[in-house]
């Protein structure tokens, strides 16, 4: 091989390459559910993720607002149906209230999605496929371990398992994390890259509007820890 020749090809190597480590976005297949219907900062969130992934993915929205009936049954048959093709990915955002050492509550109380029943349902639907998944709510954090926590998943969540979140005012248009979430992933990179964003401006709103701190958690399985946002 010519020197020439074997420039030209180290070249392109390097053009191709992904010099953040990132794996390659992937088509998604997605559930997006408002959990609770008593205020309107949760469907307004997930009508915006909705409209953000809708150009790479196929969006299923469960909302109680709009269905004016418990989700919770609804929510998990769309996780369990998600069964995405070789090469694709798994989303599922929730977000919600959240009541604490139990998870986020469904319908104003009525169900609350438990750690064990959703790692059933995304077990189920997704398999080995790259997953994420975000709980948005109070108490939020008891999902950012096992049996949620996977090697090829990452779990996002809004606040420690002791902690509430913040930002569900009336007068909101979206939870602070929600918010802070949906302005990282629009800014594009990795998930790992949008969770630190979304952390530091979490903390940022929290020093103004001098609230306790959430801390918002998560789990970066070994196979996913570099998989870019969609």
């Amino acid at each position: 091989m010519t020197i020439t020749r074997l420039a030209c090809l180290v070249l392109a190597a390097l053009l191709l390459a992904d010099p953040t480590g990132a794996a390659e976005a992937r088509r998604i297949k997605a559930v997006l559910v408002a959990a609770d219907d008593s205020l309107p900062v949760f469907d307004n969130a997930v009508r915006r993720m909705a409209h953000d992934l809708a150009p790479r993915a196929d969006v299923t929205v469960i909302s109680a607002r709009l269905e004016h009936a418990s989700t919770m049954d609804a929510a998990l048959r769309a996780i369990r149906g998600l069964r995405p093709r070789p090469g694709e990915g798994c989303l599922i955002y929730v977000t919600s209230h959240g009541a604490r050492d139990a998870g986020l509550v469904f319908d104003q109380g009525d169900d609350v999605l438990s750690p064990r029943a959703l790692a059933s349902a995304v077990a189920h639907g997704c398999g080995a496929a790259p997953t994420v998944v975000v709980l948005s709510g109070c108490y939020s954090g008891i999902y950012a371990h096992k049996p949620l926590a996977r090697d090829n998943r990452i779990v996002i969540t809004a606040a420690r398992a002791d902690r509430p979140s913040f930002g569900c005012g009336a007068g909101n248009v979206y939870t602070v994390f929600d918010q802070c979430l949906l302005t990282a992933i629009e800014a594009g990179g990795t998930w790992r890259t949008a969770f630190d964003q979304t952390r530091a401006c979490v903390a940022a709103e929290e020093t103004r509007e001098q609230e306790r701190p959430s801390e918002p958690q998560a789990s970066f399985g070994s196979a996913v820890a570099g998989l870019a946002l969609p």
